[in-house]
């Protein structure tokens, strides 16, 4: 083996000349971006490739391991293989489908990673000039790659956490509606998990990109984005955003008048970043509830928008929809409300069937599978991505790559999509809410999922189980209700949204012993 060359700085894509001829062919005949990353330590080249566009788990710097020849030829082929487990496990790449481009046979790898659990994909000399010859290269890659792979591992569907890039579906008007709506404020209002942080962090990779293309690095430092929910005083919330941007004013934060202070910082900053700040505040909610007994950091925030300092974009749920609706608060007017919204029947199909088909899953009745799923999620995006991702898991276990409608029910008997179901419901509502869904259940029973019902249903509901709201609470109960996703409204009349859960609901509690208990609790 050669001498264990100097590691290589990081850098931008390459030209062509300087790859391997594979890398090259990506680079100057399919146009895909190509970048340098680093020489490992047991001397394997790493490069990183954008394949976003496959909208899988793919991201735009995929890791490409390159084996040369002189490689392959310096070691047997298992001794090769534990080399290359080497640099996955060092250079951390196992979470990122690496890619190994081999100079050479494959099969030896292919069988020592399949061996071993080992998520890497083998590009031999044969799959490398399959993709050269195809009248459908990118297609013919993504043939070569994905069969090596759990569906799992590179169906983009994600129940856990944010995603943005090549995962981030749907939600476009709404992107496009802040990202060109020059010094606009907006408010993202919706229930947690139905895709706020995730929207906020397109956002952010969006307008970074956009800094970066105009090759102004100081520009990209204007693009905050903050996670309020732990933040719970106006110091602790003003010494983060000085924290981001000038970290060397901190030891002089404590001894500045934060009125006076926070403003002129803020200006400081937009004029040596050569524009307005944009900020992304995320769990908003938190920092409203630090601010009961003040008015004092929201006036600084409007005012610095007003003067071209600032441009924000909140997200947040109850106590956001509560200021924007206040004639009293300082957010009233201050952005304009973006309200996330269920899923079109289109995007659910879209996401449905977009990265599964890439991957040569076949759908039995297509129609029948997206109708049903559109209709039992109501198109909320994180039940649709539940779904998939379940399916995704028991093809897996079947070894079949054929969805049909009777896949479905697999879905209504996975125990962590009941418990999603139930927890956002829980977590997203309060008693009088509770009572209200309680209350539309034992009154209609299983017919409840084809009822409509008005306002004063529920409140004559209500009455009959001793609950009486004025119509300021019961009408703002419903209204969070259907921001939340449980409650649809058509004109004046309501029903479930998601046809599912009251199914769910009924079927994992005795929903007459939820009503006595909130009611026990206090809905008030």
């Amino acid at each position: 083996m050669s001498p264990l060359p100097k590691p290589v700085t990081p850098s931008g894509p390459q030209k062509p000349s300087d790859l391997p001829p594979f890398l090259d062919h990506l680079a100057r005949d399919l146009r895909m971006r190509v970048r340098t990353g680093r020489r490992s330590a047991l001397g394997f080249d790493i490069f990183f490739v954008d394949f976003s566009d496959w909208k899988l788990r793919f991201s735009d710097r995929t890791p490409v391991i390159y084996v040369s020849a002189a490689d392959v030829a310096s070691m047997d082929g298992r001794a090769l293989a534990e080399s290359l487990a080497d640099v996955i496990r060092v250079e951390n790449l196992a979470e990122r489908n690496p890619v190994v481009l081999v100079e050479g046979d494959g099969a030896v790898l292919r069988a020592y990673f399949r061996a071993n659990y080992l998520p890497a994909v083998v590009l031999d000399a044969g799959d490398q000039e399959r993709v050269r010859t195809s009248r459908r290269p990118t297609a013919e890659l993504l043939d070569c790659i994905s069969p090596q792979l759990a569906l799992a591992l590179i169906a983009p569907y994600e129940t856990s956490k944010p995603v943005t890039g090549s995962r981030f579906f749907g939600r476009e008007y709404d992107i496009r509606r802040i990202l060109y709506a020059g010094d606009a404020n907006f408010a993202v209002m919706g229930l947690r998990r139905i895709g706020k942080t995730s929207l906020l962090r397109e956002i952010e990779r969006r307008l970074v990109e956009q800094v970066q293309e105009q090759e102004d690095r100081q520009a990209t430092a204007r693009v905050l984005y903050m996670d309020c929910s732990s933040i719970h005083t106006v110091q602790h919330f003003v010494q983060e955003v000085v924290r981001a941007l000038n970290p060397r004013e901190l030891v002089r934060l404590e001894h500045r008048h934060l009125p006076l202070y926070f403003p002129d910082f803020l200006g400081r900053m937009a004029k040596q970043h050569r524009g307005p700040l944009i900020f992304l505040l995320d769990e908003f909610d938190a920092l409203l509830d630090a601010q009961l007994n003040s008015r004092g950091l929201l006036d600084e925030l409007r005012s610095a928008s007003n003067q071209g300092h600032c441009r924000f974009v909140i997200a947040g749920f109850r106590r956001v929809l509560e200021a924007f609706s206040d004639l009293n608060s300082p957010l009233y007017n201050f952005a304009k409300p973006l309200r996330l919204k269920e899923f079109s029947r289109e995007e659910t199909a879209n996401l449905i069937f977009g990265p599964l088909e890439k991957l040569r899953v076949r759908f039995e009745r297509r129609n029948e599978i997206a109708d049903r799923i559109y209709d039992e999620t109501g198109g909320q995006p994180n039940l649709i991505q539940y779904y998939c991702s379940i399916l995704v898991q028991e093809l897996d276990r079947t070894q079949s790559r054929v969805i049909s409608p009777d896949m479905l029910f697999h879905v209504y008997d996975d125990p962590d999509f009941l418990t999603f179901v139930l927890n956002t419901f829980l977590d997203n509502t309060t008693n009088l809410e509770k009572a209200v869904v309680y209350g539309l259940l034992l009154a209609y029973g299983e017919e409840v999922r084809e009822q409509r019902f008005t306002l004063d249903d529920i409140d004559g509901i209500l009455k009959e189980h001793g609950i009486v709201a004025t119509f300021d609470d019961l009408n703002k109960s419903v209204r969070n209700l259907e921001l939340a996703g449980v409650l649809a409204r058509q004109g004046k009349d309501f029903h479930f949204a998601t046809p599912v859960f009251p199914d769910v609901l009924r079927s994992s509690y005795n929903v007459e012993f939820l009503l006595y208990k909130v009611q026990e609790e206090g809905v008030w």
